[in-house]
């Protein structure tokens, strides 16, 4: 080669067969990674083989070129959380990440959160990071080439020397894959840019049937900061129909195009050099004037697509902002590509895997587009699979036919494959906890779906489940609220049992809902829906649904009470019907039966008669109308026999008293028996056994008559028992429409109640001592200490006035000197009496 010639790689170079490729490792840092060296025509196509079957990468999902800031640099704290979130985004996605690869600017900082990245999650979800660098460009090269003795795993050790002083950069340690493109010379960047943009445009252009892209993957190019290599890639990937997302505030050339891009009026070239003086004054200054115009003539070409541009400011910058940017970018380029901007199905499909439930409501499901649902059933399905309950609702309200699309094979694939197991084994501990026939229905339909039990032949049954459950969405709501409440209590995993119950909150908030627009549309059918039960749902119906969830805002809404009200009342007047017929059939019957014949048998119509008496007494009213009357009339006995027949021996009505109370322990049996280890979850359930096992204990003690003491104990644990029972009737009170909410609002405010006592407990114990302690010394009496350092300052709160503190008031024979009779101890006087402590006092 002449020294006047120029150089041309394909005329003065040869290609031999690489001899740099492997795993590098890091010396000193324990990193390991994949490497290769190449020629810089190589093809894409054979180098897309490399990566995916030599590598065994995966198929990307989504391909994020950045570019820009290849100097070292301070990253700013907001650039630094822009690209945290990029690299969240690529591991999420599934995507893959480009960079240059060296040790330098913003690829050392991508290299460190995929550093944290990798240490903080499994290795199956490790983020691909793969940098695309020149050879010639690599300080400490010679170390990446193999051996002579090396046949086939080679691991070549390489030493980063980031002191060292030359124009050749160090490969970053933390980028998982490295490309090395050669062309034969040394010391000239930008080589590889030509090899990356054919990899880049060669993967966004092949078929891929799974993808959420149209066919394809989507490639994205993001750009900040940057010089003529940043306005190059980004001018390449516009002119490749490749979106750009641009990073305002993190200088140079990324400026420059944010700055024209939101620029209004026409652009010209005076204004894009103004722009160029104001961000880049420096590289200007060194450029010539045909450079200067070719940056301008790129530049201008870039933003002749705007739809291909898509500007972020970095002040704004948030969780969000960045996937946002990057889907939207997404779009923008999709519905704008003649060849895909008629695929509604696909854009629906990128804006579902991006979540953008807004863009999808304002730009696809216009008013001037219909949609069926057979169009609808594949993103159902993903967002599903997805977890996107607000695309859901979405695609219900624009043509989705539920009982179409839940077809078996769509039940089956979803419980199959897509039904958490973890979610599963919640589920059948709690059917075998709480012993529910709703949880064990819904454990069963699971089951026998996960075991390919349903089948086509025998869908009828199924299919009126299916509709069922489909129906009554008030019922279903609260059918949903019960079961996630249930899984909130299986104590697997805390996450997930604080996202069940914010769900059953949800649902129970959506059955609200329902149920007000269908109270203030028609009572009457309201009422049929709290009513309305379902096989499908155990056999339940709302309100029975709502009271074992315990949810209490649907049970307190205004139009539940008022038919609750309705229905209350209803049955009272059917009560009072059959009431007065069971009385009028009774009295004809016995002063009739002599002289009237009977057309029908008469055990036919005794028979009728005891169905009659038996539906009446064991109804819900008359029995809770009975069990008020009962404990009313306990209470009434039992204050008798305390206040006016407490003998030494128990009497008649005592012994009545005994009878009543073990019927009271019999229901507290039953109960137990019934709910299990939930028995004691209620508060109320606590009260009356302690109730009842004070009240045996008061027995133990009275029997003993013959001991004086023994007997007044008994009498005295009989008095405190009392308040027990009496205190129950708060329980029962709390069925009633005025009362009952009040009580309510009682019990919660008792905390509230506790605390206040506390403060007041502190300052009336710091007025006790300082008061016994200035009028009396020395006193020794435990009794007599509590009764003035408490109850007396307890009673001089409430306006009682103490007799001790007043010289004059003061009685020398009702309090003792010496401190050995049952008195309190005398205050100290002097022989005016007055306190010593007034006499002594400084403001006395």
């Amino acid at each position: 080669m002449s020294n006047h010639e120029k150089w041309n790689y394909k005329k003065h170079t040869k290609e031999f067969p690489t001899d740099a490729f492997g795993d590098i490792e890091f010396e000193n840092l324990g990193k390991r990674g994949k490497y290769i060296r190449l020629s810089c025509d190589t093809d894409s196509e054979t180098l897309y083989d490399l990566m995916t079957q030599h590598w065994h990468l995966k198929t990307p999902n989504l391909i994020i070129s950045v570019t820009g800031g290849a100097k070292n640099f301070a990253l700013k704290p907001r650039m630094r959380k822009i690209v945290s979130r990029l690299i969240y985004i690529a591991q999420s996605k599934g995507a893959w990440i480009f960079t240059g690869g060296t040790h330098y600017g913003l690829m050392k900082y991508i290299g460190e959160v995929v550093r944290d990245n990798t240490i903080s999650r499994s290795s199956e979800e490790n983020v691909v990071a793969i940098g695309i660098a020149a050879w010639g460009m690599v300080s400490n090269r010679e170390s990446l080439i193999r051996n002579c003795s090396a046949e086939m795993y080679y691991s070549a050790p390489y030493i980063m020397d980031d002191l060292k002083r030359d124009p050749l950069y160090c490969l970053d340690n933390n980028h998982t894959h490295l490309i090395l493109v050669d062309n034969g010379t040394n010391g000239y960047p930008g080589i590889e840019a030509k090899l990356r943009t054919q990899l880049e445009k060669y993967i966004s252009e092949r078929i891929m049937p799974d993808s959420n892209y149209g066919g394809k993957i989507p490639i994205v190019c993001f750009a900040q900061g940057g010089g003529i290599e940043t306005l190059k890639a980004i001018n390449t990937a516009v002119k490749s129909k490749i979106p750009c997302v641009v990073v305002e505030g993190s200088g140079q050339i990324a400026d420059v195009i944010a700055s024209l891009a939101e620029a209004e009026g026409s652009l010209t070239s005076s204004s894009v050099k103004e722009k160029l003086l104001r961000y880049l004054p420096r590289t200007l200054s060194r450029l010539t004037e045909e450079e200067t115009e070719n940056w301008i003539k790129w530049i201008k070409e870039v933003l002749e697509n705007p739809h291909l541009l898509t500007v972020i400011k970095i002040e704004e910058a948030g969780d969000e902002i960045v996937s946002n940017a990057i889907s939207f970018a997404l779009y923008k380029a999709f519905s704008t590509n003649e060849q895909d901007k008629d695929n509604w199905n696909g854009q629906l499909k990128l804006l579902l895997e991006w979540n953008q439930l807004e863009l999808a409501s304002e730009e696809i499901f216009t008013n001037d587009r219909r949609w069926e649902s057979a169009d609808l059933q594949d993103v159902m399905f993903t967002a599903l699979i997805k977890d996107r309950p607000k695309f859901v609702r979405l695609f219900l309200e624009n043509g989705l036919n539920l009982r179409k699309f839940l077809t078996n094979d769509v039940l089956t694939d979803l419980y199959t494959n897509n039904f958490s197991s973890l979610v599963f084994k919640n589920l059948q501990i709690a059917k075998n906890s709480y012993n529910d026939a709703l949880l064990t229905f819904v454990w069963k339909m699971v089951e026998d779906f996960r075991k390919g039990l349903k089948k086509e032949d025998k869908s009828s049954k199924e299919d009126i489940e299916i509709q069922l459950l489909t129906r009554g969405c008030t019922l279903a709501a609260l059918g949903a609220s019960k079961l996630l409440k249930s899984l909130a209590k299986v104590k697997n995993d805390i996450n997930a049992a604080g996202e069940s119950e914010e769900l059953a909150n949800e649902y129970e908030t959506r059955a609200v809902e329902l149920f007000t627009e269908c109270y203030s549309s028609d009572e009457d059918l309201a009422e049929q829906l709290l009513i309305y039960s379902c096989e499908a749902w155990g056999g339940s119906n709302c309100l029975e649904l709502a009271v074992e969830a315990k949810d209490q805002q649907f049970i307190a809404q205004p139009g539940v009470q008022a038919v609750v009200s309705s229905l209350s009342g209803k049955l009272l007047l059917v009560n009072k019907a059959i009431m007065g017929f069971l009385f009028k059939n009774t009295i004809a019957a016995m002063f009739c039966s002599k002289y009237a014949g009977f057309r029908k048998k008469p055990t036919e119509r005794s028979k009728k008669m005891f169905w009659y008496y038996a539906w009446f007494f064991t109804s819900p009213f008359v029995v809770f109308s009975w069990t008020v009357i009962f404990y009313i009339a306990f209470l009434l006995l039992f204050a008798y026999v305390l206040l006016m027949d407490f003998q030494k021996e128990p009497t008649m009505l005592e012994l009545i008293l005994y009878v009543l109370v073990f019927i009271l322990l019999c229901d507290e049996v039953r109960q137990w028996y019934m709910n299990g280890s939930k028995y004691f979850s209620d508060l109320w359930n606590v009260m009356d056994t302690l109730g009842i096992f004070y009240f045996i204990i008061g027995i133990v003690f009275r029997l003993h008559s013959s001991n004086e003491a023994s007997w007044y104990s008994g009498r005295v644990i009989f008095c405190l028992d009392y308040i027990i029972f009496t205190l129950r009737l708060i329980h029962i009170f709390t069925v009633s429409r005025n009362l009952g909410p009040k009580i309510i609002m009682l019990q919660r405010m008792l905390i509230d109640v506790f605390f206040f006592l506390f403060l007041f407990a502190v300052w009336m114990v710091a007025f006790g001592v300082a008061r016994q302690g200035i009028l009396r010394k020395n006193e020794h009496r435990w009794e007599w200490i509590f009764r003035s350092v408490v109850y007396e300052p307890y009673l001089v709160m409430f306006g009682h006035y103490p007799t001790d503190i007043d010289g004059t008031t003061l009685e020398g024979d009702q309090c003792t000197v010496t401190g050995n009779e049952s008195k309190p101890l005398c205050v100290e006087v002097e022989s005016n009496h007055v306190p010593d402590s007034q006499s002594g006092s400084p403001f006395h």
